[in-house]
């Protein structure tokens, strides 16, 4: 984190990163990594929307509870939905239990979710 970074580009920042390494992880067949790299994603993104809103994000449900109130402020079902996709990722990682057709067609759901989330922060 540069000096002129706030806690929430930085969260920003490894939502992203963590993106580009979910699409590298899935491109070559790693199952287990890419889901994680999803959900990490997710989870990034949602810290520097609660970091902008100063809400607790500490802890998971703090996260799961800002993402529903985000879906409702915005009335898009799809954050919600999605929302679940991203956590079935992260379970995946302990289970894995998903093909890789699974990952290439969850993929651009969660980049859609995590662009929503990051360009709600921003605002």
């Amino acid at each position: 984190m540069t000096n002129s970074e706030s806690t929430a580009d930085k969260h920003a920042r490894l939502a992203r990163q963590l993106l580009e390494d979910a699409r590298r992880e899935i491109a070559a067949g790693d199952t287990v990594q890419g889901s994680e790299k999803l959900w990490g994603a997710t989870s990034q993104a949602l810290k520097a929307y609660c970091e902008t809103r100063e809400l607790p994000h500490g802890k998971y449900a703090h996260r799961r509870h800002a993402v529903f109130e985000l879906a409702e402020r915005l009335d898009n079902p799809f954050v919600r939905a999605t929302f679940g996709v991203a956590e079935s990722c992260h379970s995946n990682f302990y289970n894995d239990w998903m093909e890789q057709k699974h990952l290439d067609g969850y993929l651009p759901d969660v980049e859609t979710l995590v662009n929503i989330i990051l360009d709600s922060a921003a605002t």
